[in-house]
């Protein structure tokens, strides 16, 4: 009889931007070093041993980005199951309002994202979207952040 292995659990603590600006949402393409190929995400990522999460959405979005920002405060916390075929995660993110303060649009080289675009509401819907940019999309809307009133 085979012997069953537990697969190994993975708790992974992340932050990430909710960036709006102009009416326009900032995400970034991932690349094959995720699981999820060509689709579109919140930038942000994994906090660091002894990292505040404040810290994490700046350094990660300036990373991936080459833009500067504050946070905002939280937006709100998601915890998610994934399971791999190797591995089960648990990923809980910090989802941040995010305002630019300076720097320009750049991509990231040699990382998990290749390309990061702003995108109006309706282009966002032709685009593949992970489960966060879909949240990130829905948090947006229910704040009001694409109203033209907004300050950014």
């Amino acid at each position: 009889m085979r012997e069953v292995t537990p697969k190994p659990e993975i708790q992974r603590l992340a932050a990430y931007g909710l960036i709006v600006k102009d009416g326009k949402i900032l995400l970034c393409r991932l690349t094959n070093l995720t699981g999820s190929e060509g689709m579109w995400t919140l930038p942000g990522g994994k906090v660091e041993f002894g990292e505040h999460p404040d810290s994490t959405l700046v350094r990660e979005v300036l990373e991936e980005t080459g833009l500067k920002v504050s946070h905002q405060g939280i937006l709100t916390v998601n915890s998610e199951l994934f399971h791999f075929s190797d591995a089960r995660m648990h990923a809980i993110r910090l989802i941040y309002r995010a305002r630019v303060e300076g720097g320009k649009l750049a991509y990231e080289k040699g990382g998990t994202t290749d390309i990061c675009e702003w995108f109006t509401p309706d282009e966002v819907r032709h685009l593949p979207l992970v489960s966060l940019a879909k949240l990130g999309m829905r948090l947006a809307k229910e704040h009001g952040l694409f109203t033209p009133l907004e300050a950014q």
